[in-house]
């Protein structure tokens, strides 16, 4: 197993520590996420004439994916032993099908708060984040890594 040290502190087995740097990870990634989210909605996308309703999922799609490999890689660094349990082939292949049954949760629930239930984009966003967040944990933690 790969030493995790972090300042001089080894916190290889220190599961405290593991779980404060993943919602460091999770909450930068979020905040990177609903950046783009915004970014995309309000700047980029009406550029190219994109309705808004479909607008809003493209921006979701696209931050949603970016802020994944943001997440990837940061969380191999500080939480995550990448290449622990699996080949690196075969553990990218599960981030891959875990991020894809992820962005389906988050453009599902996306679809129903923002245009279904006409609540705020941001506040669709915000909620969607803190809901898939949960699968997004679970999932890397029990079948893609060894923290």
């Amino acid at each position: 197993m790969k030493r995790k040290v972090i300042f001089g502190y080894d916190y290889t087995d220190n599961e405290l520590v593991k779980v404060l740097l993943y919602l460091f990870v999770g909450g930068t990634a979020a905040l990177v996420e609903w950046a783009l989210f915004y970014i995309f909605l309000m700047e980029v996308l009406p550029c190219f004439g994109i309705v808004y309703g479909q607008a809003i999922l493209l921006a979701t799609a696209l931050a949603f994916s970016l802020s994944t490999l943001y997440h990837y890689f940061l969380g191999n660094v500080l939480v995550f032993n990448s290449g622990s349990k699996y080949e690196r082939s075969k553990e990218l292949s599960l981030v891959f099908l875990v991020s894809i049954i992820g962005l389906a949760f988050n453009l599902a629930l996306m679809y129903i708060f923002a245009d279904v239930l006409k609540w705020h984009p941001m506040v669709s966003k915000v909620l969607t984040s803190c809901i898939v967040v949960v699968w997004n944990y679970l999932s890397r933690k029990k079948w893609i890594f060894r923290s």
